[in-house]
């Protein structure tokens, strides 16, 4: 090879190098969030099976944890139709367990006519907004339910996710303020990315939430898990949805998939309410 064509080579392979290098800091913004959660992903746990002991007594699974693209409906014939009030039936909404037997029953008498006693019963609010200050979150809460998704095992349950920037609020599970578990899911990497670094919380960390008359609860990150969901049995997703289902204690719990781009595990945050925290009136 001349001597020419021996730098013109030289030339050509240093603009090579020099436009892979701009293509590299041009789309580092793009890559970044792949990266760190990959990266991150090995200091967050596998999930333990969730503890039996904690949920209510007739809670049943209705439906699975949500993705975060909807799945693409499997085409059967001929159509299965669900309906809610079968087996996949939802549950109430959650409130303050009251022994039937601990409340009087009043017989009101000609003699003397009485007014019903009312039974105070516990408040609480479905949740509006939520503010997590650790990683610059603040979103609007929307109530969302569930849909049935026809696939080649079957009918299955599915959780919808809102298709904007904002977190869902399962609408069977607890209000704030009352005992129970408050589930919220949203997105990570598609319509607005409402949890998109849910990761990066640590333990200790706040969550605010807003409920409807600007009452706000406090609650403190305990712990973060991944589970393994996409691809997996039907036994091991619905073992999965555990960690939504209705509990004895006062608990929030966020879903979202895990790691960016991906629909291959589902990251769950639980938080409890802080201590000595009352909802705060106009905050």
């Amino acid at each position: 090879m001349s001597t020419k064509a021996l730098k013109i080579a030289n030339i050509l392979i240093g603009l090579g190098i020099g436009l892979l290098l701009l293509g590299i800091v041009v789309s580092y913004s793009t890559f970044r969030p792949y990266l760190e959660t990959l990266w991150q992903t090995k200091d967050i746990p596998t999930a333990p099976p969730f503890d039996r002991a904690m949920m209510v007594a007739d809670a049943t699974v209705i439906a699975l944890l949500p993705f975060d693209e909807a799945p693409v409906p499997t085409e059967i014939s001929p159509t299965v139709t669900v309906s809610r009030s079968a087996s996949l039936a939802p549950v109430q909404r959650q409130a303050t367990p009251v022994m039937l037997e601990s409340i009087p029953t009043l017989t009101p008498t000609l003699a003397a006519p009485l007014q019903p006693t009312a039974i105070a019963q516990p408040l609480g609010t479905a949740p509006t907004r939520i503010r997590i200050s650790a990683i610059r979150l603040d979103a609007p809460v929307v109530p969302i339910d569930w849909e049935v998704i026809e696939t080649t095992a079957g009918a299955q349950g599915i959780w919808k996710v809102p298709d904007w920037r904002a977190a869902g609020w399962h609408n069977t599970s607890a209000l704030l303020g009352v005992p129970g578990n408050t589930v919220l899911n949203g997105h990570n990497t598609t319509y607005g990315e409402v949890f998109r670094d849910l990761y990066k919380l640590q333990e200790g960390a706040e969550i605010v939430l807003e409920g409807e008359g600007s009452s706000t609860y406090t609650y403190t990150v305990e712990s973060l898990y991944i589970l393994k969901e996409a691809n997996q049995p039907l036994e091991v997703r619905l073992e999965n949805a555990r960690y939504i289902l209705p509990t004895m204690d006062e608990r929030l719990t966020l879903v979202t998939c895990h790691p960016y781009g991906s629909i291959q595990n589902r990251l769950i945050v639980i938080a409890r309410p802080a201590l000595a925290s009352l909802p705060a009136e106009g905050e």
